[in-house]
Formats: structure tokens, C-alpha cells, sequence
């Protein structure tokens, strides 16, 4: 299985040297995050810079 959204966004923003992660922050149904993932849990559990989050 591969990497999740929110593992290369978080991968992404370290390539380019990022010093800021700017992104909208919403959940889906418990069942549906299991399934799919979220990038938004992902982020906030092992975020490596600081992320400006609005809902």
C-alpha cells in the first residue's frame, strides 16, 4: 500500500524546504476515514511544520 495524502504533503513540503503548510481542515464519517484515510488527522498527528488550518 502506498503513502497516504497527508504523508506527501508532509513529504513534499520538506522536499521544497516549506516553512509553513497552509490547508482547509474538515472529517468524514468514522467508516469513511478508516477506508480512505484522512489527510487532515495525518497532518495534525505527525505534522514536521507549522500548518495554518481553517474549517
Amino acid at each position: 500500500m502506498g503513502a497516504s495524502a497527508g504523508e506527501l504533503l508532509l513529504s513534499r513540503a520538506a522536499d521544497l524546504g516549506a516553512d509553513l503548510i497552509v490547508m482547509g481542515g474538515y472529517g468524514h464519517a468514522r467508516w469513511q476515514e478508516l477506508v480512505m484515510g484522512g489527510a487532515t488527522r495525518t497532518i495534525l498527528g505527525s505534522m514536521t511544520l507549522p500548518v495554518l488550518m481553517s474549517h
